[in-house]
Order: structure tokens, then C-alpha cells, then sequence
């Protein structure tokens, strides 16, 4: 890791913003090697700007700066926009965060991070690039920021989604399936909002696997009336049983903490939980902030039911489907067999539903064992539309 640097911190008695209408300090901390994180006074007060020869500033906040410091030839600035909320969608930036702050560096150039107060937004990003500069965790990251800057504290959402960054290996891997369900939550919110599913989320809706294709599933799940298949093995969101779930928590078994203990913090959401069980874990239980994230769902959704035992087959979740009718437009609805109509299933975007077994999963797209079959050969799949 590299050298401890010490903390810099400088208050409106040192420098004042002549934009300044709110009486807001300047505040700022040298968290790494020419990197600051700080509030908006201190991205608003050029002098202060000089004085730690920032050459880039990173504004995470829902209005971007003034034209009179935008202006400036000698600054290098990237704007996201993003409440303090936390169900903000932050995990989606963090890629583009962390590679503006890398190149800044790389160029041998100063980054001042911030938003309104440096406390929550631009200290999640910053957690964020320290995690992957050091392969750290989420808690070791925060505890390093924190030690530079004592009063950070990204909102309880934004803690979940950059656990789940951590889990995935720094990058955005939308085949775990905790990073599909947490963007189905999104996608379910702006669906409440505007009525129809945005286009941002249009690539949450899979391809209908009943359709002939030139590499089908090896496994896939069939209406027991008609045969027509609606759903293959990937297209499967497991979940484990609430009373497993609920001895994990007690137990305190979670993913390994990080490289640090000798262990690997970015497992990719492909830990089986036979794996797990010997493992003597921290303290904490399920994140209750995301539905769709928590960090004891740790099966992965490529392994199918007779792989882990653990998972629930009470019902199966899927990923919404292009043969789903309504999905698109609609909070909730039954899903029926495209081909004989018969119903096998409902979905819900906002409520979710409750499986038998008692685990809740929200958003929820859900087939019936009962009116469903799975088969492991694919034979002759025709369909009629």
C-alpha cells in the first residue's frame, strides 16, 4: 500500500469563495497519493484549487459547477449527476469514476472529488477507487477514508451497492445475479414513475429462449401442458430458503473479507455455500437496504438447483422475458404460456412476492414448479406464435 499521507484540511478562514451564497467552509482532505476529497466550497474557490495544484475535479451531485469555474482552461472536469438518495443508482458510475481518477493520476495530475458536503456521494466514490487501487473491501476501504477524513458516511444504500462492487471484482458483471436483481429494483422504481420500463433498463428484458437458437441451454423449463419452453437455466435468479438464510446471518458467514486476510473479497457471486460453511466470518447480517442485494445470496445464477441443494426450489424467479406479456408497461401481472396460454406464473416490480419457503424477493418474476417442468435435453424446439 502505499505511503500514509498526512490529512490536509483548510476552513473558509483560509480562502473564500467570492460565489459563495450559502455559507458553506471550505473543507478538504488529502485521502491518497493527489487525491482530495472535499464539498462544494472547496470545488467553488479557485484559490484553494491552486493552492493543492488540483488539475481535475470530480462533481457528483445533481447540478454541475458554475460556468465561471467550468471556464477555467487549466481544469479537467467530469460531472455525474446523483442525489443523496439510496436508492440512487450509484454502482453503474463507479467504473467511470474510478478510471477518470486513474487516468488524472496516471497523468500526473491532482483529483479534488466532491459534492454538496464531501460527506456521502463523493466519499462512496472514493471508497470506491480505493477498494480496487488496494483490492480492499468496503469496510477496510471506508475505515483507510474515514482515518483521513473522519465524518464520511455514505448513505446505507450506497454502503450495499459498493459491497456488491467489491463482491464482483470492481466491475459491473451483469450475469451476478445480485447485480441483476438490483437492477431490476431500479428498473421496477422508474417503471412506478413513468409508466413504461425506461430504455436505459430495455436490455433487462432476455430474448424468448422458446425461440430456436444456435446454442440453446443444455437445461431448460418447459409448461407442463404444451411442452413450449419459457425460461432456460441462466435465465434463473436463485434464492436461498429464509430459515438458511437466517443461520448464515447468525453465524456471520459472508463472502471473505479481502486479499488481505489471504482470502479473495471478488468471488463474482460464484461461492456455493458448501464452501462457505466452515468459514468463520465478521459480524453483520443481510443488507435490508437493496431487495435486491444481500450479501448472504451468494449462489450463482449459473448453477442450477441439483448443483447447490441449498437453493430454494419451492418456486423458480427468472429474469423478465420478451414472452411475458405486460412486463414492459405494467407493476404486476400473470404470466401465461405463450403457446396454450395457461397460467404459470405472475410478476410484480415493485411488491415482489414471497416465496413458500418465507424469503421475499422484489422484484419478482416467478414460475410454478407445479405448472412448469425442467428438462436437460433440448429436442426440436418449435414454437408457435
Amino acid at each position: 500500500m502505499a505511503k500514509q499521507v498526512a490529512d490536509v484540511q483548510i476552513h473558509a478562514s483560509d480562502s473564500q469563495d467570492p460565489l459563495e451564497d450559502d455559507n458553506l467552509d471550505v473543507s478538504v482532505d488529502l485521502i491518497d497519493e493527489r487525491l482530495y476529497l472535499g464539498n462544494l466550497a472547496c470545488a467553488r474557490d479557485y484559490k484553494t484549487l491552486e493552492k493543492l495544484q488540483v488539475t481535475h475535479v470530480l462533481t457528483i451531485d445533481v447540478v454541475p459547477l458554475p460556468r465561471s469555474i467550468l471556464d477555467r482552461a487549466n481544469l479537467t472536469f467530469k460531472y455525474i449527476k446523483l442525489a443523496d438518495v439510496p436508492k440512487e443508482d450509484l454502482i453503474s458510475h463507479l467504473p467511470e469514476t474510478n478510471e477518470f481518477i486513474k487516468e488524472a493520476i496516471g497523468d500526473d495530475g491532482t483529483v479534488l472529488v466532491h459534492c454538496y458536503f464531501g460527506v456521502s456521494r463523493s466519499a462512496a466514490v472514493v471508497v470506491a477507487y480505493i477498494m480496487e487501487k488496494y483490492r480492499l473491501c468496503y469496510e477496510e476501504a471506508f475505515d483507510l477514508v474515514k482515518s483521513k477524513r473522519r465524518f464520511i458516511h455514505p448513505n446505507m444504500g450506497f454502503q450495499a451497492q459498493l459491497k456488491l462492487f467489491g463482491h464482483m471484482g470492481y466491475r459491473l458483471n451483469k450475469d451476478d445475479p445480485r447485480f441483476k436483481q438490483f437492477r431490476l429494483k431500479m428498473a421496477g422504481q422508474k417503471l412506478k414513475q413513468v409508466k413504461i420500463l425506461p430504455q436505459q433498463f430495455a436490455d433487462l428484458v432476455k430474448p424468448d429462449p422458446g425461440l430456436v437458437r444456435e446454442r440453446p441451454d443444455p437445461v431448460v423449463y418447459r409448461c407442463k401442458t404444451c411442452r413450449r419452453i419459457v425460461a432456460g437455466h441462466t435465465n434463473l435468479i436463485p434464492h436461498l430458503p429464509k430459515e438458511v438464510k437466517v443461520e448464515l446471518a447468525k453465524k456471520g458467514i459472508r463472502p471473505p473479507p479481502s486479499n488481505l486476510t489471504g482470502l479473495d473479497c471478488s468471488e463474482n457471486g460464484q461461492i456455493l455455500m458448501e464452501r462457505l460453511r466452515g468459514l468463520a466470518g465478521r459480524d453483520g447480517g443481510p443488507s435490508q437496504v437493496l431487495d435486491g442485494y444481500s450479501e448472504t445470496n451468494l449462489v450463482d445464477g449459473h448453477i442450477t438447483v441439483r448443483d447447490c441443494p441449498s437453493a430454494c426450489t419451492l418456486m423458480w424467479f427468472v429474469e423478465p422475458m420478451a414472452w411475458m406479456r405486460g412486463v414492459q408497461h405494467e407493476l404486476h401481472g400473470k404470466l401465461h404460456c405463450p403457446k396454450c396460454q395457461n397460467k404459470i406464473g405472475s410478476f410484480n416490480w415493485v411488491m415482489g412476492c414471497k416465496c413458500p419457503c418465507g424469503q421475499k424477493v422484489a422484484p419478482a418474476f416467478y414460475l410454478v414448479p407445479s405448472k412448469v417442468e425442467w428438462s436437460n435435453i433440448v429436442q426440436n424446439v418449435q414454437v408457435t406464435v
